[in-house]
């Protein structure tokens, strides 16, 4: 899940005290009163006897908040490596057609099958993984499910069958979620400072886009040329290499770091007073968690008009770059007749100006919000979607009608530029404005959106060897231009009229201020009961 995961529920009103004064809430009975996990549900009560609730002191070396820099960007490194594991995986079986004729299938829309049952595994990522992670913490659901996609991986590479293939293709979907799903969160409880914050998930984010760009490369260098396995081993052996630092990752999530800091106080004390974290104080059973988790991320897709339209908008984009992948191909090794190594490396283009993209975003948006601080969500993050969403149609149809033998293929190639820029744009810009809109929602809303995207990701291109088929190249870029054309007002929309819906929303009026919100330091999402 991308975004801020433990800040999604409300501060609860408990009372804490520093982990290392310990005092005692009450020498008989504190009974505590928190709200609930909506504002339309009971209030949760809890009576506690002899409690005392701990918390990070200012400047507690065990508070992530307070870690070194260089720990930090240890982490966030490694967050980054295990998801550019798990998003490389998911364009590697891409225009490999050896592998087809090897398990004996017809070429045709089943090509597409190995992609596509990736990322149906990576669906359970948002509504699964995430909330186990919050649960659980972070370091458990991250080696586990890591160790998982290793084998997962090297299944695929062993594959006997296409059956068996494609089963494989799909639990490493399922366990190449937790970086994606859980990285965000492990980047927002280290980071607590808006502005740099956005900035290191900008960063860690480019990580998931540099995956992909890079899959088509390793595949058309060896599948062709040393067997169509040897993709799935390379992505096996950088698994294993990457799986050494996620061993070495600490635990981040401030709930259990507090919850061992309370066991250790239980252990030592010789007395009957009794410390727990304060996540602990409403926490409710997996069960219960899981509940709210899988129906709200779908109450807030169906009545909340920002985040309707930004999954669609988003999912459109993404399902059009895993159809680009095989456009681009059929452009590059039919009309020009590079081969699949060099038509990879020529999809890479847009990895520069996916670049610029990041460092003119990190520029432009905090000036722009400077002059509207009233309207600070839509002016911090929207401004650079206004300009991406049309790069990214302009793209298109430049790639679509200059993709003829007759035309250098330089041309068609340097419709990367654009595409590339308004694609990270795209993504950086709504992603970050649902998270400032949502705030302590905002885990549930970004699970909303992981797992539209992903849905499109597996449906939508399925139809492209028959478009491709019936319309051809130039006009099959010609009708997801007009689509994209029409999804591009959806920011515009947001400026104009973000504020007012934001207003009316029922879940957004429920949001505090900033200066209401837990101090920093202090555990801001606890799982509550329903």
């Amino acid at each position: 899940m991308e975004g801020k995961g433990h800040d999604e529920e409300k501060g609860l009103p408990i009372p804490s005290v520093s982990s290392h004064a310990h005092t005692t809430l009450s020498s008989r009975q504190t009974t505590i009163v928190c709200s609930a996990e909506h504002p339309s549900e009971d209030l949760t009560h809890v009576t506690l006897v002899n409690a005392t609730v701990v918390s990070f002191e200012p400047g507690d070396p065990t508070n992530p908040h307070n870690w070194s820099t260089l720990k930090k960007t240890l982490i966030v490194l490694t967050c980054a490596l295990i998801c550019t594991n798990s998003s490389l995986g998911s364009a590697l079986a891409a225009n490999i057609t050896p592998f087809m004729h090897s398990f004996h299938v017809p070429l045709g829309p089943q090509t597409i099958l190995p992609t596509s049952v990736y990322l149906c595994g990576f669906m359970c990522g948002p509504l699964m993984f995430a909330p186990l992670s919050e649960f659980y913490g972070r370091y458990p659901i991250l080696i586990i499910g890591f160790t998982l996609f290793t084998l997962s991986t090297l299944g695929t590479a062993l594959a006997p069958n296409w059956p068996a293939f494609l089963v494989f293709r799909f639990l490493t979907g399922v366990f190449g979620a937790p970086p994606i799903s859980v990285g965000g969160g492990v980047i927002a409880d280290m980071f607590s400072e808006e502005i740099l914050r956005g900035r290191i998930m900008m960063l860690w984010g480019a990580s998931t886009f540099m995956g992909p760009l890079g899959a088509p490369v390793i595949t058309g260098f060896t599948a062709g040329t040393i067997g169509w396995r040897w993709p799935f081993w390379i992505a096996f052996i950088l698994a294993g290499v990457s799986f050494i630092s996620v061993v070495l990752l600490p635990e981040t999530l401030a709930f259990k770091i507090l919850r061992r800091k309370a066991e250790n106080l239980n252990k030592q004390s010789s007395t009957d007073e009794t410390f727990i974290s304060p996540g602990d104080i409403n926490r409710g059973s997996l069960a219960q968690t899981m509940k709210i988790t899988l129906s709200r991320p779908v109450r807030l897709l169906f009545s909340e008009m920002l985040l309707g339209f930004s999954c669609v908008y988003m999912a459109f984009a993404y399902a059009v770059f895993y159809m680009m992948l095989k456009i681009f191909a059929d452009i590059f090794t039919g009309v020009y007749k590079f081969s699949l190594g060099f038509s990879g490396l020529a999809f890479t283009t847009s990895t520069i100006s996916a670049c610029v993209a990041n460092i003119w975003y990190d520029s432009v948006a905090p000036r722009i919000a400077a002059k509207h601080p009233e309207r600070r969500p839509e002016y911090l993050r929207l401004p650079p979607a206004c300009v991406a969403g049309p790069l990214l149609v302009i793209s298109l149809f430049w790639l679509g009608w200059t993709s003829r033998a007759s035309v250098h293929w330089i041309v068609p190639l340097l419709s990367m530029i654009p595409y590339g820029f308004g694609y990270q744009m795209i993504f950086n810009s709504i992603l970050n404005y649902i998270t400032d809109a949502y705030q302590i929602y905002a885990a549930s809303a970004l699970a909303a959106c992981g797992t539209t995207r992903s849905l499109a990701g597996v449906l939508i291109p399925l139809c492209i060897d028959n478009m491709l088929h019936s319309l051809g190249i130039a006009w099959s870029c010609t009708v997801l231009g007009f689509i994209s054309a029409a999804l591009t007002f959806v920011p515009f929309l947001f400026i104009a009229n973000g504020e007012k819906i934001r207003g009316r929303s029922r879940f957004s009026s429920t949001i505090k201020p900033p200066e209401l919100s837990p101090p920093v330091g202090e555990l801001t999402r606890v799982i509550s009961a329903t």
